[in-house]
């Protein structure tokens, strides 16, 4: 059974009964947090790997705000996408008043068993959430749970004027289905029914707050991702201009091509012997002499290197200005979206 929308006067849709709304916007609110925090997080971490060369114990760190950030960002994506297409669910249709049971939880998501006032029609769904939501897909003590959607595909449950919504979808498996349905049936209790179908009710004023607290989220990872690709920047700028060319001396050639060499450090004068990838290419006149950089401040300084292997850190800067452009990036695209969805 599918509720849909009826335009005639004084009909509601389901987004503009009683609290749908301001629970539709608090669900949206939340996720879009989860994923400013997992932006930052991911950004504490980049910055961690960043200043690993300067304290070795942050790269260390660095795998813990990594590993969380983007934790929070895929679930806080997932829970933008739910959120886009409750909308559309609550928006096209109506609540109707199931009677619902919940079957023996398995080792995954929840299920719930919902029918129709007068048993006109049995189906079984499952529970799109994490697990802190899980005692959503409870029936409440009178057996009655509202629902929008379409029992073929999945819809959102919610307890009766409660302010909380939850997006399920319908149950792939026949077997599983067939066999919840039996037992649902068998602990049916004669007499149960829906009392009473959902009333409309004028929707709450909540479009000014909603829209100020999500601009504000928006701009929070901007900011954050401005400043990772600002770090990363300012890293590269560091690496590229604080190097200088210098003369080698070929003490030792080895095998794998890399090769023992001797230089003089510009600054001090100092004598300085260790390992250079040589260049293989260059000309046999040179005999034992070849030439590389030598960082010349900042974290590395005093480190050897030839123009193949580039300077030291500089992946870490182009990994840190990517993140941040593709992050800011994401952020003003998914700004743009929601503007363009508000004025139609």
């Amino acid at each position: 059974m599918v509720a849909k929308r009826n335009e005639g006067p004084g009909h509601r849709s389901a987004f503009d009964q009683g609290e749908t709304a301001a629970s539709w916007y608090a669900y949206r609110r939340r996720a879009w947090v989860w994923l400013g925090v997992g932006c930052g997080l991911t950004g504490v971490g980049l910055a961690f790997v960043e200043l690993g060369s300067v304290a070795p114990f942050l790269e260390d760190l660095a795998v813990y705000p990594l590993v969380l950030g983007v934790t929070a960002v895929v679930v806080a994506l997932g829970a933008l996408a739910i959120a886009s297409a409750m909308r559309r669910t609550l928006r096209s249709g109506t609540w109707t008043a199931c009677l619902a049971s919940a079957p023996p939880p398995g080792l995954w998501s929840p299920r719930l068993v919902l029918r129709t006032p007068g048993g006109m029609r049995e189906w079984v769904v499952v529970a799109v959430c994490v697990q802190q939501r899980f005692s959503l897909a409870v029936p409440p003590p009178s057996g009655v749970m509202w629902w929008c959607g379409d029992p073929d595909r999945g819809g959102v449950v919610a307890h009766p004027n409660a302010p909380a919504l939850l997006w399920v979808r319908a149950v792939r498996m026949p077997g599983l289905a067939r066999r919840d349905l039996r037992r649902a049936a068998a602990a049916g209790r004669p007499g149960r029914g829906v009392s009473a179908q959902p009333k409309g009710s004028p929707p709450a004023p909540l479009g000014v707050v909603t829209r100020v607290r999500r601009r504000a989220v928006l701009r929070w990872g901007v900011a954050v991702c401005a400043l990772v690709f600002a770090f990363g920047a300012y890293g590269l700028g560091e690496v590229d201009g604080s190097s200088k060319r210098i003369d080698l001396t070929v003490i030792g050639e080895h095998s794998d091509g890399s090769c023992t060499v001797r230089w003089e450090d510009p600054w001090t004068g100092e004598k300085h012997v260790g390992p250079f990838r040589c260049d293989q290419d260059r000309d046999p006149l040179l005999g034992l002499r070849d030439s590389g950089f030598v960082v010349s401040s900042g974290p590395h300084r005093g480190e050897l290197y030839s123009a193949e292997e580039g300077a030291p850190g500089r992946a870490r800067a182009d990994a840190l200005m990517v993140a941040g452009g593709v992050g800011g990036a994401a952020c003003l695209l998914v700004g743009c979206v929601r503007r363009y969805q508000l004025a139609v």
